[in-house]
């Protein structure tokens, strides 16, 4: 297997099983805790996981309809806006965020990681470098910052997520 292509499935499957440890045993109240009105919930973080690996694989790099957009909003409680991860909400937006059922919101987030890794799969570390996709904003990148710009995003809020968990429960539990 290409060294790259392995660090980064393997990053992928960690992160994932952090997040599932994160979120195991917690109670509805727990995943929708927000510690004041400028934070996120666990709920959120999730949520924003599989939007976020979702928009990016399906929409920028694929060009393909989203997870989202073929049914996943819908069974969410959710309108169908394929670029709406969560990014640049206001404290209004924050507030009238309604949190799907945990258990959903894994299923989600887990099927879209599937749909990276699935991705990932038909890349050698060559392709990850001379392959090139459009981000959000137009211009063009190579998939393996994708995946480099996505490893990034997600420890930063499995941590957060972390936090939030050891706020409410404590160390290790």
């Amino acid at each position: 297997m290409p060294v790259l292509q392995d660090f980064i499935r393997r990053s992928f499957e960690t992160h994932w099983e952090w997040m599932e440890r994160y979120v195991d045993g917690l109670t509805q109240a727990e995943v929708e805790y927000r510690p004041n009105d400028q934070c996120h919930s666990i709920g959120f973080i999730l949520w924003h996981y599989g939007r976020a690996l979702d928009m990016w694989v399906q929409t920028l790099a694929k060009r393909e309809p989203q997870l989202y957009e073929t049914g996943w909003a819908e069974r969410l409680g959710f309108a169908s806006e394929p670029m709406n991860v969560g990014f640049g909400y206001t404290l209004e937006d924050l507030a009238s965020w309604a949190c799907p059922d945990k258990d959903l919101l894994l299923e989600y987030a887990n099927a879209a990681r599937g749909n990276l890794l699935e991705f990932l799969s038909r890349h050698d570390d060559a392709s990850l470098a001379e392959t090139t996709m459009t981000n959000r904003r137009g211009e063009a990148m190579a998939v393996g910052d994708m995946f480099r710009m996505l490893i990034w995003e997600v420890n930063q809020h499995g941590g957060q997520a972390g936090y939030l968990r050891g706020m409410q429960r404590g160390l290790n539990q």
